[in-house]
C-alpha cells in the first residue's frame, strides 16, 4: 500500500478581529495536512500555533511536515505535528456511522447575535478587574435566565484576581465556569483550588502543559477540560476521557482551516455538553463551508469528497 502526503499553508481573514487578553487576532494561519493511502482512504490533520506563541512555531512545522512528506516517521523528530499525525490516524475519517447532531454550541459575546443563544462565551481580562468586574455583573442581570455564561480570562489574571471574581460572582448561577484564569506557574494552585472554589473553573492551556496521561487521568471530576483536539496529543486519551460518565469535557475551536473544523465537529458528537465551536467570525470567507454555519451542526457536516474537492481547488 503506497501512501501520499502532502501539506499546504492554509489562511482566513477574521470578518472582525477577535480582542482578548493576550492580543488582537486578525487572521489565522494553519499548516494542513492530507494523506491518502492508496486504498480510498483519505484523512486531514493540522497545526495552527495560538498567536502569541514562538514566532518560529510555524516554520519549524513546516521542516517537519516536509520530513512527514517524504516519509520519515520518526516519532522523536516531530513535536508541533503530533496532534496533526494524531488526526491522520484517527478512526473519524472512516468509522463515521450514521449521521449525528450536536446541540447549538457556545457562542463568543458580541459575534452572530450571541445574546440569543443558549450558551455564550464571554473573554475577560480586558480592562483591570475594579473596572470590568461591575460591566461583567450589570451584563449578567441583564441575560435572559435560560443563558448559561463562560468566561474566559486567557490566563491573564492573578491569584487574587480570581479569588476576587469568584467572590463577585458567586450569586450568578448563570455561570458555567471560568476558563483558565491563571498562568503556568499557578497550574498546581489553580487545579487544587479548584475543590473548593465557589464557582466551578475549567482547564484549558494547561491541559496541554500536563507532562503524562496519569495527570490528566487524575485531574479532579468536578473540574471541566477544555480541550483543543488540534493542540492536544493524545487523541486515544480524549476518546478515555469521553468514557468516564462524570468527566465535564468540551471540545473546543483555535479557529481552524475547515479540514480541522471538520475533524472537530466529528469529535464533538462524542461529547454531551455544548462544546466551544464557534465560527462565524469567518462566515463569507470565501473557501467556508456553508454547512459549518448551522446552528445545529451535524456530524459529519462535510463528506470527505468535499474536503478533498476544496483540498485540490486550494492547492491548483
Amino acid at each position: 500500500m503506497k501512501y501520499q502526503r502532502r501539506y499546504f499553508l492554509f489562511r482566513q481573514t477574521f470578518k472582525t478581529p477577535l480582542k482578548t487578553a493576550k492580543g488582537v487576532w486578525g487572521n489565522r494561519a494553519s499548516l494542513v495536512l492530507r494523506e491518502d493511502d492508496g486504498n480510498g482512504r483519505v484523512s486531514f490533520g493540522e497545526f495552527s500555533p495560538i498567536p502569541g506563541g514562538p514566532d518560529e512555531d510555524l516554520t519549524i512545522a513546516t521542516q517537519e511536515a516536509k520530513a512527514w512528506a517524504r516519509g520519515e516517521d520518526n516519532a522523536d523528530q516531530l513535536n508541533y505535528l503530533v496532534p496533526a499525525i494524531q488526526s491522520l490516524k484517527s478512526s473519524i475519517w472512516t468509522k463515521m456511522g450514521e449521521v449525528s447532531k450536536i446541540s447549538e454550541s457556545a457562542k463568543l459575546w458580541g459575534i452572530n447575535n450571541s445574546a440569543k443563544c443558549g450558551v455564550v462565551k464571554r473573554k475577560l481580562g480586558l480592562l483591570s478587574p475594579k473596572d470590568e468586574i461591575p460591566i461583567v455583573l450589570s451584563w449578567l442581570s441583564q441575560l435572559p435566565t435560560h443563558v448559561k455564561v463562560r468566561l474566559d480570562p486567557n490566563e491573564s489574571f492573578s491569584r487574587d484576581d480570581l479569588l476576587r471574581w469568584t467572590d463577585a460572582l458567586s450569586q450568578h448561577s448563570c455561570v458555567q465556569y471560568i476558563e483558565q484564569p491563571t498562568g503556568r506557574k499557578d497550574d498546581e494552585w489553580l487545579i487544587e483550588h479548584s475543590l473548593s472554589s465557589p464557582i466551578p473553573l475549567a482547564l484549558d492551556e494547561a491541559l496541554i502543559r500536563l507532562k503524562s496521561r496519569d495527570e490528566i487521568l487524575q485531574l479532579p471530576q468536578n473540574l471541566y477540560l477544555v480541550i483543543k483536539p488540534i493542540l492536544f496529543n493524545d487523541w486515544e486519551l480524549l476518546f478515555e476521557l469521553l468514557s468516564e460518565e462524570d468527566r465535564k469535557i468540551i471540545f473546543s475551536t483555535v479557529f481552524e482551516s475547515p479540514f480541522g473544523y471538520e475533524a472537530l465537529i466529528r469529535l464533538c458528537s462524542h461529547s454531551c455538553l455544548n462544546p466551544g465551536l464557534e465560527r462565524s467570525c469567518f462566515l463569507g470567507n470565501p473557501h467556508e463551508f456553508v454547512a459549518h454555519h448551522h446552528r445545529i451542526l451535524k456530524s459529519p457536516a462535510v463528506i470527505n469528497e468535499k474536503l478533498v474537492e476544496l483540498w485540490d481547488f486550494l492547492n491548483k
